[in-house]
């Protein structure tokens, strides 16, 4: 039945190639044009069909090399993934094309929510580069941004009429890739309501306003007011994980203000 359409289609695309519309007018020729596509679409529509009810889906990729990144810059950050080519095509489970998905959403707990299409590849093809610079593909990527996931995941399948494979799940080192998300968190004083930059994570840490002691309690998560990514410090800079935004330095506490201008001026001061 394949070759019976493979035949149909070879007449149909000879007669309407572009070549024999040349000496035409050019309403023919736009119509031609229409129904060589509508040629295409119905091929493609007819081997689905018997994929469809003839074939098995094809076998779950396999893992090739470990994820790579390529490029940690801000704003064009780049990752490589890979996976292998069967050695031999199955002729009952083919494979059409390979299918990227990554999350949209990642909760507080790592869970992953909301998958997108990122990329629909040919068949020969083993390998995908997630790139900061495609939209869908950004979001993406600030979605384990925005929570400091540890990785991030994405799944590829192989794909035919008959439907996917089973997934193929590669987690990328995500949070310890780049230096922006191994901030600092913040800690809100009970006493002055000064924002401080967190000093330890189990012990007391000093307000850079009053004094005062801050105890582990009064930890808080900041989110940013543009895209909801983690709000962090790095050398005394609060900025957005996710989008980069500034949101002001830390300025140093009375303590050592006061320590400053004593060493500066003596003991009568």
């Amino acid at each position: 039945k394949e070759e019976a359409i493979l035949q149909a289609w070879k007449k149909l695309v000879l007669l309407l190639h572009p070549d024999k519309l040349q000496w035409l007018d050019e309403n023919t020729k736009i119509k031609g044009a229409e129904a060589l596509h509508e040629v295409h679409a119905a091929k493609e529509e007819l081997r689905r069909r018997t994929q469809e009810a003839c074939a098995q889906v094809p076998e779950q990729p396999r893992k090739a090399a470990a994820a790579r990144c390529l490029d940690a810059t801000p704003g064009t950050r780049k990752y490589e993934i890979s996976w292998t080519l069967p050695d031999v095509q199955d002729p009952k489970a083919p494979v059409e094309k390979y299918e990227v998905w990554g999350p949209r959403h990642c909760s507080e707990l790592g869970d992953t929510f909301d998958w997108v299409l990122l990329a629909t590849l040919p068949p020969l093809q083993s390998q995908f580069i997630i790139v900061e610079e495609a939209p869908t593909q950004q979001d993406v990527m600030w979605a384990a941004d925005r929570v400091l996931r540890a990785t991030l995941s994405l799944t590829v399948h192989a794909v035919n009429g008959k439907g996917q494979s089973d997934a193929l799940c590669l987690e990328l080192p995500w949070a310890s890739a780049f230096p922006w998300l191994r901030g600092v968190g913040s800690m809100i004083c009970s006493q002055c309501f000064r924002l401080n930059q967190r000093e330890s994570r189990h012990g007391w840490t000093a307000c850079a306003g009053c004094g005062s002691g801050l105890a582990a309690e009064l930890a808080v998560v900041i989110r940013c007011t543009e895209c909801g990514g983690e709000v962090l410090w790095q050398n005394h800079a609060l900025s957005c994980t996710c989008c980069r935004r500034s949101y002001g330095q830390n300025m140093p506490s009375r303590r050592s203000r006061g320590q400053d201008a004593y060493h500066r001026y003596g003991r009568g001061w």
